[in-house]
């Protein structure tokens, strides 16, 4: 055989390394340029990125002034891999935490050596300076700007609800949600969380080989959340508060023309603040489990309570309506058949709201009972109590009211099948059995958002809009349902005459809340006295001002606290003369309420 030339190698050999070259050239432009993943992959490797977390909104009062506000505060972080050597006296003094503290957590943290990771969550304020100036000192460890809620003006807590960073069940039903994020929990935090939290950003960076950061390629603005106007008066709030101290029940007060409310005190209250940085955990578990008072229950608009007399008016109108009876009605006060005080005789309707006679709404609400056909007083009680829940639920009573709040009772209004459900047999019932729904008292549960929108009603004469917190919404607007009107199914003629009732109620001879008179102000305004059997009675109040052209309604709730004239109608007219004329003339009738403790003395007196 005929041994190859050196030419014939040399093709051989140039054929080879020409092979392997075109081979490498192609596996390269495949994997630098035609393949995505492999260019995903190049991008790891030299490019990082960096959320931008958005400035959450803020939340104003119907004056402008800061309701909910957004702090800066630093985190400190490490990744336990790139840590060496350093000073842990410095370290614990620059942030308050002691050696043993410290020792616990590296090791903790040390479980995840390559993960950045919170060691202290807010470096105190007075240090973060100093701290910057020394970071060369603590290779492996990162300050990182965060940004908390804060509340300036110190109220509302019920309402604003909180914010808090977010766990992983949280993540799991909002898929928008990372760790870390902070989202609201309660309150307007909750409810507006889509408008409030805005939209992340990012900054996209090339990294040299040691990982540093060293030019920004790619940005994307985060957007802050949208500010919110809510229809409270931080100044009402704040004195609705100061004269709720030391007391259990609550406040609402709604603009009557809008349906805004103006004010909502739960009391016991607290400090919305309490809820925020790093001691909320701690609070919300000294508010939540140690207090029997239960601070952080919203009884503005969760409480379930008998309306007592207020309701009287609604029985009233309701009767009149329907031509049961007419103003001038007269109805003898038979003690025999409920109880009653004292009072003078009562001639017609206004006289027995003025005088607020027990007799007198029993029997008109015996009469509605039977007007109806039927074989008996069981089938004709059956048709009643239909008809007086069809105009009862007309005022808003037990009917859900659409509030912008995430969660909130709509009490009870009582159908036969209540009553069917008690007694098991829908022969054994009558209007007898349920007669005290007259006064507002029974099955029946009303809230006490729904007594202020009631006291709207008759300021109204007639009709109300459904009650909300939020004026307007920043690049939004607020539901339209808000801006209809809705009307009673009694006519508005009547409503009138109710309206001077309840104006005797405060300023006539005998009324029941002469506590409550307002010099220079028509207040008017209808007691309660809800009959409790744990304790002391509750004391109720509503009431509107002025008379004519109404500015403001209002409903006052304290429990055991016995006659509604005693205590909730003063709290009341210190509220309106507050709102209407930012005074008070009446300096003792303040100094009582601010001065009275009226929570029992132990928790067997509830």
């Amino acid at each position: 055989m005929p041994t190859p030339s050196f030419e014939s190698r040399k093709i051989v050999i140039l054929t080879i390394v020409l092979s392997i070259g075109i081979i490498f050239s192609l596996r390269l432009l495949f994997v630098q340029v035609l393949s995505p993943k492999w260019n995903e992959e190049s991008k790891k490797i030299s490019e990082t990125k960096r959320i931008v977390e958005p400035e959450r909104g803020l939340i104003f009062d119907r004056n402008g002034k800061l309701l909910a506000a957004n702090k800066t505060i630093f985190e400190l972080r490490i990744t336990p891999s790139k840590i060496q050597e350093f000073d842990t006296t410095e370290l614990c003094n620059l942030v308050f935490l002691t050696k043993d503290s410290l020792k616990t957590k590296l090791k903790e943290l040390r479980k995840y050596r390559r993960l950045q990771q919170v060691l202290v969550k807010t470096i105190p304020e007075q240090n973060v300076a100093k701290f910057t100036s020394l970071m060369y000192k603590y290779p492996g460890f990162a300050m990182v700007e965060k940004s908390i809620r804060t509340y300036p003006g110190h109220a509302a807590a019920h309402l604003l609800g909180y914010v808090r960073e977010v766990d992983g069940e949280i993540v799991k039903k909002k898929p928008y949600s990372r760790g870390g994020d902070r989202i609201g929990i309660s309150g307007l935090e909750k409810y507006f969380e889509d408008e409030l939290r805005g939209r992340r950003g990012k900054n996209q960076f090339l990294r040299d080989a040691y990982g540093n950061l060293k030019q920004l390629t790619d940005s994307d603005t985060a957007k802050s959340g949208n500010n919110l106007v809510s229809s409270i008066d931080l100044a009402l709030q704040h004195y609705g508060e100061r004269l709720m101290q030391n007391k259990i029940g609550c406040i609402v007060a709604i603009e009557p023309s809008t349906g805004e409310i103006l004010s909502m005190i739960s009391a016991p209250s607290f400090d919305p603040n309490l809820l925020s940085g790093d001691t909320m955990s701690r609070n919300w578990n000294r508010l939540y489990r140690n207090d029997s008072l239960k601070p952080l229950f919203n009884r503005a608009l969760l409480s379930r309570y008998s309306p007592g007399s207020i309701f009287k008016m609604v029985q009233g109108l309701s009767s009149w309506e329907l031509g049961i009876i007419d103003k001038n009605t007269k109805i003898y006060c038979d003690k025999n058949l409920v109880g009653c005080h004292n009072h003078s005789p009562v001639n017609g309707l206004p006289d027995a709201i003025k005088v607020s006679c027990n007799p007198y709404f029993y029997e008109t609400f015996k009469r509605m009972s039977t007007m109806n056909d039927g074989k008996d007083i069981h089938e004709k009680s059956r048709k009643g109590l239909v008809t007086w829940n069809e105009y009862v639920t007309s005022f808003g009573l037990g009917m859900n009211l659409h509030i912008d709040f995430p969660g909130y009772s709509i009490g009870n209004i009582p159908l036969p099948a209540t009553y069917d459900k008690i007694y098991n047999n829908n022969m054994r019932w009558n209007f007898r059995t349920c007669n005290s729904l007259a006064i507002g008292q029974g099955e029946m549960l009303v809230t006490p958002y729904q007594m202020a929108n009631l006291a709207c009603i008759i300021a109204n004469r007639g009709y109300f809009y459904y009650p909300h917190f939020i004026k307007n919404i920043e690049e939004n607007s607020i539901d339209s349902i808000y801006r209809f009107k809705q009307y009673t199914k009694v006519s508005s003629d009547k409503f009138e005459l109710i309206v001077d009732a309840m104006q005797q109620v405060v300023e006539g001879a005998g009324g029941t809340a002469g506590r409550a008179r307002i010099k220079g102000i028509e207040l008017c305004g209808k007691t309660g006295t809800v009959e409790n059997s744990r304790g002391k009675d509750h004391s109720v109040f509503i009431a509107f001002a002025p008379k004519y052209n109404p500015k403001i309604a209002i409903a006052v709730y304290i429990e055991n606290a016995g006659f509604g004239g005693t205590w909730a109608a003063p709290v009341a007219s210190l509220m309106v003369e507050k709102y209407l004329t930012d005074t008070i003339s009446n300096y003792a009738k303040e100094k009582r309420i601010l001065d009275a403790n009226l929570i029992p003395k132990n928790d067997t007196d509830f």
